[in-house]
């Protein structure tokens, strides 16, 4: 029995196969490229907001480090002290000079101060009707240490402040040192002031510290110089304060630093500070567009005795911070026969300045003198915008009930767009950074039972 196989047909020949018309590849090409596109411009977009978001976030962690550190100034103003050198009734003698020791209080608000000492270069705060203010804080600042001494001595006609280097605050600082804190010299530097408070008197001595000399390993000797200019008050006649003329008062005491630190508004680009490198403009063509030209920033520096700022102090707190304004609460005594209680009133920050923020918390050797030992708590105000603009801001302009501005026109971008509110022409790039505005309402411990 014979089976019969089928034999398979032999394949199409190659050639005979179907491929794909011109038509259709011109049809795939097209669609692939619109799908192309469309991925590109998706990355393209997911990128530019990404870019701007990390601006926005990097802008409010500029005001909240800035808003911090001014915070832990504020809640040491007058520590170890005076709220009001001129008023202060614990203080023994207040020299005719220097004026900055005469202007020693726990806060002094200047009234758009930050404009008033740096000029133009806030155009761009002052083009967005921004006037940002300045305040200066006085208290002890760099130590919370008081520092036993062993005698004052007169020393042709210096004043020799001997440290015990026994003493536990000596030790502890010398310990602190070790680890990275900060050493005897840095404490006791030139041009602050030294609150002396001499055994079995009840009023406070100041002076201005020339130089420290620390002698030994570990130090044997440890004596503060202090300037001629004002010296110290002597025991003279009826005094009951003061140091022995022309002799040694060893009796011993304590001391402390005390600082005055101002927080304002500034440009660093181009001043020759360490900051240099980190505030230039990446272009000088394209800085306008980026936000890098007229770029202003928090700062923090020391003043002297003279009211001056202290070289190598200047520290940068916050980028791009273009406002600062205050508020406070003041303590009056009551006017109710019997109540003894103080009455608190609040002056908060205001869309147009409020003048009795400033008459209150002024210079108190101004005319009139301020009362700032009556400032119960500070409200702050701190504005940052981020570094390139990228919206555009059509009327009516955004702005808060407090006067607080919610976009920040950059200058110079556009035609006719160089004043907050103003509207930049159709198909110009964006005008308009965003701002990032934080608020604080910081007390004042060491203000809280000042009764005078």
């Amino acid at each position: 029995m014979t089976t019969s196989r089928r034999t398979p047909r032999p394949r199409a020949r190659a050639s005979g196969q179907r491929g794909f018309t011109l038509v259709e590849l011109l049809v795939a090409m097209a669609a692939g490229l619109v799908v192309s596109l469309a991925a590109f411009l998706l990355s393209k977009n997911a990128t530019r907001f990404f870019q701007n978001e990390a601006r926005a976030s990097a802008s409010h962690l500029a005001a909240t480090l800035g808003l911090n550190r001014l915070t832990a100034d504020l809640q040491r103003a007058a520590y170890l002290s005076s709220a009001n050198i001129l008023a202060d009734p614990e203080v023994c003698q207040v020299p005719a000079a220097p004026v900055g020791l005469k202007r020693l209080a726990g806060i002094s608000i200047l009234p758009q101060g930050s404009v008033d000492l740096h000029g133009s270069e806030l155009d761009q705060s002052v083009a967005n009707g921004l006037n940002p203010d300045s305040i200066i804080i006085g208290g002890s600042l760099n130590s919370t240490e008081l520092f036993e001494f062993r005698k004052i001595s007169d020393e042709s006609g210096d004043w020799i402040v001997e440290l015990n280097p026994n003493s536990s605050a000596v030790q502890r600082t010398l310990a602190r040192a070790q680890g990275g804190g900060q050493s005897l010299t840095q404490i006791f530097a030139p041009h602050r002031f030294l609150r002396i408070m001499v055994r079995g008197q009840e009023k406070f001595l100041y002076g201005v510290i020339d130089q420290v000399n620390v002698v030994g390993t570990p130090p044997l000797e440890i004596r503060i110089m202090l300037k001629a200019d004002p010296g110290l008050p002597t025991l003279v006649g009826l005094a009951d304060c003061g140091v022995t003329p022309g002799g040694s008062t060893g009796d011993g005491g304590w001391v402390n630093v005390v600082s005055r630190v101002r927080y304002d508004i500034r440009s660093l680009v181009g001043k020759g500070t360490a900051y240099d490198a980190l505030v230039a403009p990446i272009s000088t063509e394209l800085g306008t567009l980026t936000g890098d030209n007229g770029r202003t920033e928090l700062v923090r520096v020391e003043l002297n005795e003279e009211d001056q700022e202290i070289p190598g102090t200047l520290e940068l707190i916050a980028e791009y911070a273009v406002d600062l304004k205050f508020g406070i609460s003041v303590a009056q005594e009551s006017t109710v026969p019997g109540v003894t209680n103080p009455q608190i009133t609040r002056y908060p920050i205001m869309a147009t300045d409020n003048a009795l923020v400033y008459s209150t918390a002024a210079a108190i050797d101004a005319g009139p003198p301020g009362t700032p030992e009556r400032v119960r708590s500070v409200q702050v105000r701190l504005s940052t915008r981020t570094r390139a603009p990228d919206r555009d801001v059509g009327l009516p302009v955004p702005v808060g009930p407090d006067g607080r501005r919610l976009r920040f026109l950059i200058p110079g971008i556009a035609a006719g767009a160089n004043t907050y509110g103003n509207t930049a022409p159709s198909g110009s790039p964006p005008v308009y950074a965003r701002m990032r505005t934080l608020y604080a309402d910081i007390a004042l411990p060491n203000q809280a039972y000042v009764p005078w």
